[in-house]
């Protein structure tokens, strides 16, 4: 694998395990669950070990891609994973049963994105269906964050994990697409 190709997938995963973390934390407050915020603390520990092994391999690639490019990849590199250290933040205070910040709730209010999760019975649109085959994401701009199966959290699901009756399906989306979903679908409101 040619250097450059190796150094953008593991910054893309970085961003992405970083978003959801971000996602989780978010998710953890709305819904005062400590399960999703401990899946934040795990997003958090693997961001952190992604960072240390991409730092590793720019200092021992440094020569080949250049001094400039390695200190704009690192640069990048920490700004990305203060996304997962704030997601980190942001779950402590639901760990340790915190009072809500008032700017928390007023963001909420404010944000287009939001966050809804959903349990899978024997009415739900999603039950036998693989979590590609919903197309959520182009169809109402909704996608899948985790999937809740037998008290264990699949977080950034597969697509081919096909919804079993008793899942949670937590999903992140645009405000009109969330509405349209808890038309057809009944919001978790236990989820420990």
């Amino acid at each position: 694998m040619h250097i450059y190709q190796e150094i953008s997938e593991k910054l893309r995963e970085i961003k992405d395990k970083s978003e959801i973390a971000l996602y989780l934390a978010y998710s953890s407050i709305l819904y005062e669950s400590k399960s999703i915020a401990k899946g934040v603390l795990k997003f958090e520990e693997e961001v952190d070990m992604l960072r240390s092994e991409l730092q590793k391999l720019l200092i021992e690639e440094g020569e080949s891609i250049g001094t400039e490019t390695a200190i704009a990849v690192m640069l990048l590199i920490e700004s990305i994973e203060r996304i997962s250290d704030f997601a980190k933040d942001l779950a402590f205070t639901v760990l340790r049963e915190g009072e809500t910040h008032p700017v928390l709730e007023l963001a909420e209010e404010e944000v287009n994105e939001q966050v809804l999760i959903v349990r899978v019975d024997e009415d739900s649109v999603f039950l036998g269906k693989r979590i590609g085959d919903l197309s959520l994401d182009d169809r109402i701009g909704v996608r899948a964050i985790a999937v809740r199966r037998k008290d264990v959290w699949l977080y950034d699901p597969d697509e081919n994990i096909q919804l079993e009756k008793g899942d949670l399906v937590l999903l992140s989306g645009y405000r009109e697409g969330i509405e349209i979903l808890e038309e057809a679908e009944e919001e978790a409101e236990d989820i420990e």
